[in-house]
């Protein structure tokens, strides 16, 4: 059912397609005010313009006008999508720097998004597709998808929330799946952790200016692809 077409973007920071860019600023603001990390955009294909734009605000207290916060539905993705100034999001592309849990995933289809462009796949809720494909409404819904982007750049958009799960829930499962499947950019993601209680040098990340200082502290730590993990 999902349709793979191959991502038109490139791995690194220099280059990164302008969308991009805009997603992984959103991402890095997030993780910057100890957030998951993600950033997301609805953006049109037609004309590649940016309709909304979105990041995790879950632990963020102070309300803002048309914009989700303070608990666990203020993902990004659902922050772009409550910032929309239309109906609905069809024919829209989605970008976001972590494949969309089954909430955004669910808001997705319900309002029709064509396609979704993921930094890094979710081991968590990677490999659903086969659940929408079950009743005829999500599966004539379920929007086509690209796949990650490679390199270092890719690891970076996994890492950001990876180290709000071991921050936050070490024994729950989601962090039990990335050590299975993610087990160098795990161990990367406890020594974040570990440095910022401990005020290390890695624990100083959330300081640097910006997404390319982050990736620039941290590209030999970074697995140079993605991590394969055991079934």
């Amino acid at each position: 059912m999902t349709e793979r077409a191959e991502s038109t973007n490139t791995a690194g920071i220099a280059g990164l397609d302008p969308i991009w860019r805009v997603v992984f600023d959103q991402a890095w603001l997030s993780w910057q005010q100890k957030n998951f990390g993600i950033g997301a955009a609805l953006v049109d294909p037609a004309d590649g313009s940016i309709v909304s734009v979105g990041r995790n605000r879950v632990l963020q207290e102070e309300p803002e006008l048309r914009t989700l916060s303070g608990n666990m539905t203020a993902h990004a993705e659902m922050n772009a999508f409550a910032s929309l100034d239309r109906w609905n999001a069809e024919g829209l592309h989605l970008y976001t720097t972590l494949e969309p849990c089954l909430m955004c995933i669910g808001t997705a289809m319900q309002l029709k998004v064509a396609h979704v462009h993921a930094a890094q796949r979710d081991e968590f809720f990677h490999g659903m597709d086969a659940i929408w494909a079950q009743h005829e409404v999500t599966a004539s819904r379920y929007p086509t998808q690209s796949d990650p982007l490679p390199g270092r750049l890719g690891q970076l958009a996994r890492l950001l929330p990876l180290t709000y799960n071991l921050r936050h829930f070490p024994n729950m499962s989601a962090a039990a799946k990335a050590k299975h499947h993610r087990p160098q950019l795990t161990e990367l993601a406890q020594r974040i952790v570990d440095a910022e209680f401990n005020n290390d040098e890695l624990g100083n990340l959330r300081d640097l200016p910006n997404v390319d200082a982050a990736l620039v502290s941290l590209w030999d730590l970074l697995p140079e692809e993605d991590e394969v993990g055991p079934a």
